[in-house]
């Protein structure tokens, strides 16, 4: 997933996107030190609030992927949850906002 992908935002929550990304590259970084610490509680609870809250902003991938690694922390499968924080890592650096 190296090409842009470009989302449409409603532009009443413009100012609240740039933080609400920055926040979920934050996430990939404490996923990973959680699983690296066998935290699968953690990880379940971040994942949690990203599935609640992608699509509110419009980025149901967001949604999609926490969903998914919420049910691979209660299932403590270590190696789909590293390979959904790729996949996060890589949609937040290849998506181009453009607000409606």
């Amino acid at each position: 997933m190296s090409e842009k992908i470009f989302i449409a935002v409603d532009a009443q929550v413009a100012a609240l996107v740039p933080r609400f990304l920055a926040n979920r590259a934050a996430d990939v970084g404490k996923i990973r030190a959680a699983l690296a610490a066998g935290d699968f509680e953690a990880i379940r609870v971040t994942a949690h609030g990203m599935k609640g809250s992608g699509g509110g902003y419009g980025f149901p991938e967001i949604s999609r992927l926490g969903a998914a690694m919420e049910k691979g922390a209660r299932q403590g499968d270590a190696a789909a949850i590293e390979s959904l924080a790729v996949d996060l890592d890589e949609y937040l650096r290849c998506i181009d906002v453009k607000y409606e």
